[in-house]
């Protein structure tokens, strides 16, 4: 999605993200065959998310797996404070400064700020709360991600809909998977806020006229 945001051209926008694909999953046999291999070679390890720090202890020097381990986390710390920079931005940026249209530099400064805190501290509870890492990537890969792939596909690839109904998609989603987790405890919640992001979507779609119509009216 960044991707085709970003790019300059549509042909940038489909070479980038065939190519990043491409890499994604190359990048993301690794951890995947290490994984398999450590079944056979460790099958008796109690924590299967150590499975990785775990096998660069036995098979690296020691100076090695300090770097390897200062390089893990390092990565990891770099996702989270993009994450939450970004998040805060997005919070800052197209919800509370539409609000304050005269607000000064200061002013959008500290708004930044305390979005960025504001996530800060919900990452925290999540974190607190989630049983495992898995679970936390689960999450952030799932939340969201639903009406987010319905409103770009019907974005990209239709003329129906519009602002309107991306954003009813984009609440159904998110509100769907939100109750399906953490209140009904469905046994499928990405599956049921996809499904429920693209009925919002189209339903919506019906009531919206879209900008290929009011511009051939228009004309």
């Amino acid at each position: 999605m960044q991707r085709v945001i970003a790019a300059k051209s549509p042909q940038v926008a489909q070479r980038a993200t065939i190519s990043a694909a491409l890499l994604y999953f190359a990048v993301g046999t690794i951890p995947l065959m290490v994984g398999l291999a450590a079944i056979r070679l460790a099958p008796g390890i109690t924590e299967p998310e150590q499975v990785l720090i775990l096998r660069a202890e036995h098979y690296l020097p020691g100076i090695l797996y300090v770097v390897f381990a200062g390089a893990l986390v390092s990565a990891i710390l770099s996702t989270v404070d993009s994450a939450l920079l970004v998040s805060g931005s997005l919070l800052a940026h197209n919800v509370v400064l539409p609000v304050l249209p005269h607000a000064t530099e200061r002013t959008k400064l500290t708004v930044n700020r305390a979005a960025v805190a504001t996530f800060g501290l919900l990452a925290y509870v999540l974190a607190l709360s989630a049983p495992s890492v898995y679970g936390l990537v689960e999450q952030a890969s799932a939340f969201g991600g639903a009406s987010v792939f319905v409103a770009m596909t019907f974005g990209l690839f239709s003329r129906i809909g519009g602002a309107r109904s991306a954003t009813g998609s984009v609440v159904a989603g998110v509100g769907v998977y939100t109750v399906g987790t953490y209140g009904m405890d469905l046994p499928y919640p990405f599956l049921s806020s996809l499904v429920a992001s693209g009925l919002v979507y189209l339903g919506v779609s019906v009531f919206e006229r879209g900008p290929s119509l009011d511009s051939a009216e228009a004309a």
